[in-house]
Order: C-alpha cells, then sequence, then structure tokens
C-alpha cells in the first residue's frame, strides 16, 4: 500500500512504503513541496506581484490587470474593525449572526462551526436556536464504523474552549428577528495569525465561478499548479492568497472526473495499438488475469529504443512513483547520453509492487530492447525490486543509487536525532565516500556508536545492504558518470513534473509519455545544440587536451580536462617494470597504482575511475604524460562520449536548421542582455542578416525531411535559459494534443511577469526573437 501525500506532482505521487519492512513505517519525498514553498516565499512582494513557475504564463490584458489590482486578499472582504458580537445584537437571518461572527472569527485567529441547533421543520417556530462555537470547542467524538480499519486515528485540536455564541429567533408584531442572546470569546489556546487561519478548512473554499473557470483550465491541458497561478493572476492575488489550496483543487477536479476502472485497462490497450498503427517501430507488452483484466504493460518508443542500443549499459529504474488515481506503480527507465542529458527508455505500468510485478517487468523490457541487458542497473532501495533484479538480470551489477538512500534519510533519523541530525548527515556523506573498504567498515561502526544507532532498522538494513551502495564495493562497476552527477535526480524528477494532469485518463497516458518523451528529447538536442556552439578552450598546452577536444562530447571533454588539470599535482614513482606509483605531492604516503604497458596495449589505475566513468583518471593521465603519450589511444576514448555518438539524427533538413538556428539565437539573446552595447551590436547585425536572408531563394531543392513545415505546432520554440523552462507549444495535456490557445496564452504571461525583468533592454530583445520567429512563418 502507498499513502497520497498532500502534495502531488499531477497524478503521480512520490510518498512510499519503507523498505525496512515495517508496515507502519512509511517515508515521503519533500522535495517538491520545499521547492513550491521557496519558489512562493521568493517571488512575495509588496506590489501584489505573483509567484509563477518558471516556463509559465498567462496572457491578461490591460483592463483586466487593472480591475484585477483593485481585488483585495481574500474573496469576501475582511475588515480589521469588524467588531465583536455582543448580547442583544439582533439580526434579520440566522445566516447574517453567522457571517458576522464568522468575519469577526477569521479577522480574530479562529474558525467557527454549528456545535447544535434546536427546532425542526415540524416545529411551529421551525429552527428557533442555534450555538454557534470556536472550532476547538468540545471533545473529539470519533465516527462509529464496523470496520475498525477505517476508523482513523487522527490527533484532534479540539481542547473545550469555550468561546461561542448563542442566537434565538424572536417574533415580535409579525417581525422576525436573531437576537444574540449568549456571547464569549475567551479562548484557552493561542489563536492564529491570517497566513494560518486561511488554511483552515472553514475557510477553504472554491467558488462557483471559481470551479467553473477551474475546469475549462483543466480541460484546456493546465496543470493543478497552472490553475491555482493562473486564478492568481486574475484575481490579483498573491501567491497562496486564494481561499482554497491546491491539494483542495486537486481533490475538486479528481471528484469532478469519472473514472470507470473496470474499462481503462482495455482502453489503454486499445491506444497502445493505435501508437503501434502510427508508428511501427513502437513495441509493447502486456499481461492479463483470469478475468482478462489488465494486469501489467511495458511499452517503448522508436527513439528511446535506438537511444537504448547506445546508452544502455548504465541505466536508471525509477518506481518511485504510482498513478494514484488507479492505485498503480510507474516504472520508468532513464539513462544518461553523451551530452549528459537525461533520456528515457522505457516504460511499465504494474499491478503492484510485488517481485513477480517487477520480475515481469524486467525480463518485458530486456525483450522490447532485443536482448540487450544493461551493465549495470541503479534502482531504489526496495526489498523486492532487488530480488527480481536478482531473478531476471543475472549478468547485470545492480545498485540502490545514492540520492533515493538520501532522501530517505530526514524521516528514518530527523524524529530521533533531533538536533544532532544535521551532524549525522554530514557525517554520514563523509563516511560514504570513503574508497578504502576497511577505513569505511571502521568509520561507519564509529558513527553508528556515536550516534547511538546500533539498534536502529534503517541502519541495520543499510549495513546489511552495504555492498549495493558504498562506494568500496562499487568501485569499478560502470555506471557512466550517473552517480557523480548531481543533477540527474533534479532531471529525472523533471520529467515527471507536469507529465500527468488530474484530468489525464489511463487510455491517454501512453500519448502522453510519448510527448514528454518528445520533449525531453527537444530540450537534449537543444542542450547539445548549445554545447557545440560553446568554445571548447584548452588549460594545459598539452597535445591531449587538444586532441580530445576533436574527439570528445563538451560534457565528456570538461570531465577529461578536470582530471587532466589535477594530474598536474601528482608525483610518480617507478616502483617495478611497468608499474608506477602515483601520489599527490603533498601526501606522504599511500596513492595509486598504475600499470603501463605500452599505452595502447594496457592501462589500468587502481582507482577504477575509467571502468566507472569511461573517463581516464588523473593518475592514468600522470604516467601518460611521463611517457610522452601526445595522443590518446583510441580505446581509452569510449564510443559513449564521442561526437558522433548522438542519438540526434544528422540532417540538414529544415526541422534540424531551425533548431539550430533557433538554438544560436537562443545563445545570442543570453549573451546580449549583459548591456546596452552588446545589445545593440547583436541588433545590428541580426536586422542584417535579416534583410540578406529575406533576399535569398526560398525554395530547398536538397531538402531531405519532407520539406518546411509552416505549422508553429511544428516549431520547437527555444527561449533563454531558465530553470525548468519547457517548449511552449508541445506541451502535455490530458488528451494526448497541444495545448489549446488559452493555456499557452496562460503560460506566456506567468513566464513573462516570473522570469523577464520590465526593462527596455529585455522588452527589445524578445521583439528581436519574435521577429526570427515571424521569419519563420515567412
Amino acid at each position: 500500500m502507498t499513502r497520497a501525500s498532500s502534495r502531488n506532482i499531477g497524478s503521480l505521487t512520490q510518498r512510499r512504503k519503507c523498505p525496512c519492512g515495517d508496515e507502519h513505517c512509511y517515508f515521503r519525498v519533500d522535495a517538491d513541496e520545499e521547492e513550491n514553498n521557496h519558489n512562493q516565499n521568493q517571488s512575495t512582494s509588496n506590489n501584489n506581484s505573483t509567484n509563477t513557475p518558471t516556463g509559465i504564463s498567462l496572457l491578461l490584458d490591460t483592463d483586466q490587470l487593472q480591475a484585477t489590482q483593485l481585488t483585495t486578499s481574500f474573496d469576501t472582504t475582511v475588515s480589521t474593525e469588524t467588531q465583536a458580537p455582543y448580547v442583544g445584537q439582533t439580526f434579520q437571518t440566522a445566516e447574517e449572526a453567522q457571517e458576522q461572527y464568522t468575519r469577526f472569527a477569521r479577522v480574530n485567529g479562529f474558525a467557527i462551526r454549528t456545535e447544535r441547533s434546536k427546532g425542526n421543520s415540524n416545529h411551529p417556530l421551525g429552527v428557533y436556536k442555534r450555538e454557534l462555537v470556536c472550532h476547538r470547542a468540545g471533545l473529539y467524538r470519533p465516527r462509529k464504523t464496523g470496520d475498525p480499519k477505517r476508523q482513523r486515528n487522527k490527533k484532534s485540536n479540539r481542547c473545550k474552549c469555550e468561546a461561542g455564541m448563542i442566537i434565538k429567533k424572536n417574533i415580535s408584531k409579525g417581525t422576525t428577528r436573531w437576537v444574540v442572546v449568549q456571547f464569549s470569546n475567551e479562548h484557552n489556546h493561542e489563536l492564529l495569525d491570517s497566513d494560518e487561519v486561511r488554511q483552515l478548512p472553514a475557510y477553504r473554499n472554491i467558488s462557483s465561478t471559481d470551479r467553473e473557470r477551474a475546469l475549462v483550465l483543466a480541460k484546456a491541458g493546465c496543470t493543478v499548479n497552472l490553475i491555482m497561478r493562473a486564478l492568481e493572476m486574475e484575481k490579483g492575488l498573491r501567491s497562496g492568497q486564494l481561499t482554497f489550496t491546491e491539494r483542495d483543487m486537486r481533490n475538486f477536479l479528481q471528484a469532478s472526473k469519472s473514472i470507470n476502472i473496470e474499462n481503462e485497462g482495455s482502453e489503454l490497450l486499445t491506444a497502445c495499438k493505435v501508437m503501434k498503427e502510427r508508428y511501427s517501430e513502437f513495441k509493447f507488452e502486456f499481461s492479463v488475469d483470469s478475468n482478462g483484466t489488465l494486469e501489467n504493460i511495458c511499452w517503448v518508443y522508436p527513439d528511446c529504443a535506438r537511444a537504448y542500443g547506445i546508452f544502455g549499459d548504465a541505466v536508471v529504474f525509477d518506481t518511485t512513483y504510482r498513478l494514484y488515481a488507479y492505485d498503480r506503480p510507474l516504472g520508468v527507465w532513464f539513462g544518461m547520453d553523451n551530452y549528459g542529458n537525461a533520456i528515457c527508455f522505457g516504460c511499465a505500468l504494474l499491478q503492484d509492487e510485488k517481485p513477480s510485478s517487477y520480475q515481469w517487468a524486467l525480463q518485458s523490457f530486456v525483450r522490447l530492447m532485443d536482448g540487450k541487458f544493461p551493465q549495470t542497473i541503479l534502482t531504489d532501495l526496495d526489498m523486492s525490486l532487488k530480488e527480481a533484479v536478482m531473478s531476471e538480470l543475472p549478468t547485470t551489477r545492480h545498485a540502490f543509487a545514492p540520492w533515493y538512500i538520501t532522501s530517505k534519510l530526514q524521516s528514518w533519523f530527523s524524529p530521533s536525532l533531533g538536533p544532532l541530525f544535521e551532524k549525522f548527515t554530514s557525517e554520514f556523506n563523509r563516511v560514504c565516500n570513503l574508497s578504502n573498504l576497511e577505513e569505511f567498515s571502521d568509520q561507519w561502526s564509529k558513527m553508528v556508536n556515536e550516534f547511538r544507532l546500533v539498534s536502529d532498522r534503517h541502519v541495520n538494513l543499510l549495513t546489511y545492504n552495504r555492498e549495493y551502495w558504498t562506494l568500496p564495493f562499487l568501485r569499478g562497476w560502470f555506471f557512466g558518470c550517473l552517480i557523480g552527477a548531481v543533477d540527474f535526480p533534479a532531471l529525472i524528477k523533471g520529467f515527471f513534473k507536469g507529465l500527468l494532469s488530474s484530468q489525464t485518463r489511463l487510455r491517454d497516458f501512453v500519448e502522453q509519455v510519448r510527448v514528454a518523451i518528445e520533449l525531453q528529447h527537444q530540450a537534449g538536442e537543444e542542450s547539445t545544440m548549445r554545447q557545440n556552439y560553446q568554445n571548447m578552450s584548452t588549460k594545459t598546452c598539452m597535445p591531449m587536451e587538444e586532441n580530445a577536444t576533436s574527439i570528445l562530447t563538451p560534457y565528456a571533454f570538461n570531465l577529461f580536462q578536470q582530471e587532466l588539470i589535477a594530474s598536474t599535482q601528482f608525483a610518480v614513482y617507478e616502483t617495478h617494470q611497468e608499474a608506477y606509483l602515483v601520489r599527490h605531492r603533498l601526501q606522504p604516503s599511500g596513492g595509486q597504482v598504475v600499470l603501463c604497458i605500452r599505452p595502447d596495449e594496457f592501462l589500468r589505475c587502481s582507482c577504477k575511475e575509467f571502468e566507472s566513468s569511461g573517463i581516464l583518471c588523473r593518475h592514468a593521465l600522470r604516467v601518460l604524460s611521463l611517457k610522452n603519450c601526445f595522443a590518446l589511444p583510441d580505446k581509452y576514448l569510449p564510443a559513449r562520449w564521442r561526437r558522433e555518438s548522438s542519438i540526434f539524427p544528422k540532417s540538414t533538413g529544415y526541422k534540424y536548421r531551425s533548431r539550430a538556428l533557433r538554438s544560436l539565437i537562443s545563445i545570442i539573446i543570453q549573451e546580449s542582455s549583459v548591456n546596452k552595447e552588446r545589445f545593440s551590436y547583436a541588433q545590428r547585425h541580426m536586422s542584417k542578416i535579416l534583410s540578406h536572408v529575406r533576399e535569398m531563394p526560398t525554395l530547398d531543392e536538397t531538402r531531405s525531411d519532407g520539406g518546411p513545415v509552416l505549422s508553429m505546432e511544428e516549431i520547437v520554440d527555444v527561449t533563454p535559459l531558465r530553470p525548468r523552462s519547457r517548449p511552449k507549444k508541445d506541451e502535455l495535456v490530458s488528451t494526448g494534443t497541444v495545448v489549446t490557445e488559452e493555456a499557452q496564452a496562460i503560460e506566456e504571461n506567468i513566464a513573462s511577469t516570473c522570469d523577464l525583468p520590465g526593462s527596455e533592454t529585455h522588452q527589445e530583445l524578445w521583439e528581436t526573437h519574435d521577429l526570427f520567429g515571424a521569419q519563420d512563418l515567412a
């Protein structure tokens, strides 16, 4: 079982059962919630500026924007001068009395509820008495249910608060009035401030207008986060000032869906068959139970299979997400290309998290990849998954990804260690980075004893499985820089963000993932182009470095260059024939042993960095320089890191030219926005280029990709580099098509409000950028 988290990514949740085996032990990943809070704090300002996610925009005309700026912070105007009710005060209706008491309670930091009423429709006076109390009045009374498993063991916030108001109906001379007969404002608890009181359930409601607007935006393909930002913009509110939370909106949209789970499986299979007809190289496998209901399904897209053929030596099998609307775990295979970009290899939607389901997924994935096994697979710390990998991938080395382990430390140890948790985290990272096995074992034992965690079940779990995640045991395993890439977990998380909206149906899931992968490939291709446009300058004047610039990708060359520069700090001692001891110049003892029998025949270092990443280590490079090696042997420039191994086709067609030019223009925009001088220079020369290009012929007789595409949906818009930026047109939607004009208009205005300074320079640059975009349509 997996509990749903309070904040989910679309229809995905990342809160999981702990692998320690305790059924009541759960951990959760708070990165998204922390990031969201960080973004909200960053963007709050004194002029009612809005917090908007990067890459999303909203288009409001000037009149509407001026009107919304006059809107107050809440839908219901709250006056700080609201007076307290008093005995003898009269109201025309009970609702009027309750509204005033509600306004008073909200200003003063509490909520109210109706404790009891007297009278009914059969009484001559109807309901003639009502008792309104503080939301913390009385004691918690659990609901009576025959199923003890459904009983919620939830801590109550009620504390017998005596504050409240009693009103009675009074009919005099045919006129009905409600009179306050008793009032008390004496609370036995602390009152909340304005930000805290807004989160109380009594004040969290979605008006009918907001509900209708939210359904329109959801149908247009907007995610929950985008809908919230759009409503804030339209109301002129700062982030977090709506009368409802993101969770309330998600629950509302989820409840508005009509899901027939029994038919979803057959519809998903139909969608796969349709995808197979569209793309002949699309592959999928599935299994059904005895009733013909879909159990598991695994599928691979054509581009993903080709990428796996090149970079499938090291893969990450991420199983930390699940479709909470359908209660199914989702597994996605990831890898890294030669430019450091994350790439998706395939997906699997499983029935449950049992070893048998994982075994089926691994079997199907290997079959769909023509029987090719990965050299190394990284997974979450999951015992069921561990058992499945051991069973189905016997020749593949299995390791637990370090980012999955560190994400659990907060939930595991923070409650028990308290203020010592930060010190423990620092010591944990230090010990885990030790390369010597004996040193690691000694330091690990000392750390466990120091923090009194000898009997902790999570520490015992890590200790028992240390050979799957600690550096001394993993040395020499090929990971292709996956472990060392600190931003790779963020790249994986970025793939899931926006993947599904709350309106996504299971039958649309295959198409949604295809669009997500296309966006990922477009971003990777643009990143590749940007890297190729950058200058790869040498820093050591060594022939080996100059030789590597023309062979390695910029990403791999940067790693190689770091090792080459570091090698100059090492001394070399020849111990035996063809054996060398390499030690840092400030290190009195120790070091690494390098065996070098003619550089082009045999070269090995005891640190095993080359076996792990495919990049020669500083120790081996130091020996090569000693042996006057001026060019690296081909065997130490693996195909994985070479420029020619790109998964993107080498084309001179329209789409390639369009993307290449847009990437170049993107870099020009970034570089030119630094100051006025750069901008003026760029604008002057770009205008000349535009005039000259317009005079050139438009026909292309050497066209190789079917000719120019005049539809903007097929043109990738490259904008200046921003965090979490995404292409505008190919946005993910619930129907598996591009976002409607309304959804895109919303995205464009939020992005411009959030990301771009309101300076004249930026405005002129964007006009220049739009000019080139218009040229594509000409």
